[in-house]
């Protein structure tokens, strides 16, 4: 995941200076415009979606194919989410796959 390098407030914009990994490069390509920044820890991502392989209404459905094309080798029964409003659009954010979802946290 990306992390906030530094960033500049000048009147009501600010400019951000990301770190990436060469994959997240990647996904970026040349694309310069239309680049969403989202948080991506449960805290944010506060609803939480049940998967299913039924068509029941409160289900979110993700096809075999597409999985397997992404590499998901498991689907979680419960996922974190969350719909974010951008330039007047509505991306769903669903975290499919994450290590301490089901293991408890000592501190």
């Amino acid at each position: 995941m990306a992390e906030i390098e530094s960033f500049d407030i000048k009147d009501d914009e600010m400019l951000l200076t990301l770190r990436v990994k060469n994959d997240e490069y990647q996904l970026l390509r040349a694309s310069t415009g239309n680049i969403a920044v989202l948080p991506t820890d449960s805290s944010v991502l506060e609803d939480v979606l049940t998967t299913g392989k039924l068509g029941n209404g409160n289900r979110i459905m993700i096809p075999n194919k597409f999985l397997e094309r992404n590499n998901v080798q498991e689907l979680k029964k419960r996922v974190h989410s969350k719909i974010f409003d951008l330039n007047g659009g509505k991306f769903l954010l669903i975290k499919l796959d994450d290590l301490d979802m089901n293991m408890p946290c000592f501190e």
